[in-house]
């Protein structure tokens, strides 16, 4: 009877082992990770359509034709008619509030409403094209990167008051008073405070300037010249 109880005894031990194998294999597996996806600088480019309460609308596709502040998209449904209003607003903010930089083929965002009086027209007072605000980005970085390798090549900042502005040259008045005519060749970098390109037409006489370039008795030969004046209407959103 003892021999009995000691081999039972011994029979739970040995099935209490073997159990607990497969619950301490599964506490020792690997420890799941996590990935951290990058983060989304464009819209996906994936046709959205979306109505609300009175006729509100949320509209994703590729414009298909422009013509003055109309633009027709495709996207859910077929091609639809966008009637930009007076005062909608336009974005990225680089488009300086009109539709000229956009072309056939960009993806936009659309937000307004569905018209009353004409099929698959949408009133928008929102229009955002993704397409160009990428390459917007885009642009910032690339001028950015050649800036700062300019930079590391020696030319002196100059800091000053900008006037007499023409497509290729302008003078310059720095604090103190110094005055020098620059010259802007072809190729030089002209931005603005957030690094995107602008013609040197838009330097307004009166703005804040620097100048990255190479003097020669009083006349600066121009590799960068950067408006710091003029931000508000230049920036990507």
């Amino acid at each position: 009877m003892k021999m009995n109880k000691r081999l039972i005894a011994v029979s739970v031990l040995v099935l209490s082992a073997v159990m607990a194998i497969p619950v301490f294999a599964q506490t020792t597996t690997t420890t799941p990770t996590t990935t951290v996806a990058p983060v989304a600088t464009t819209a996906s480019e994936q046709p959205i359509l979306q109505v609300g309460a009175a006729g509100k609308v949320l509209l994703r596709g590729t414009i298909a034709s422009i013509s003055g502040t109309t633009l027709t998209v495709n996207s859910w449904g077929g091609t639809w008619t966008v009637d930009i209003a007076s005062g909608a607003s336009i974005l990225p903010a680089a488009a300086n509030g009109n539709i000229s930089q956009f072309s056939t083929g960009d993806f936009v965002g659309v937000q307004g409403t569905v018209s009353q009086s004409a099929n698959w027209t949408i009133n928008a007072n929102l229009v955002r094209d993704w397409t160009y605000r990428a390459a917007v980005v885009q642009q910032q970085q690339q001028n950015i990167q050649t800036a700062q390798a300019t930079k590391q090549s020696g030319p002196r900042d100059y800091i000053g008051t900008a006037s007499a502005v023409t497509a290729s040259s302008l003078t310059l008045t720095a604090a103190a008073g110094t005055t020098y005519t620059v010259t802007v060749p072809s190729g030089a970098e002209i931005v603005n405070t957030k690094w995107i390109t602008i013609p040197l037409t838009s330097v307004n006489s009166g703005d804040n300037v620097r100048v990255y370039g190479v003097n020669a008795s009083g006349t600066i030969t121009a590799r960068i010249v950067r408006d710091v004046t003029i931000v508000a209407t230049t920036t990507a959103q």
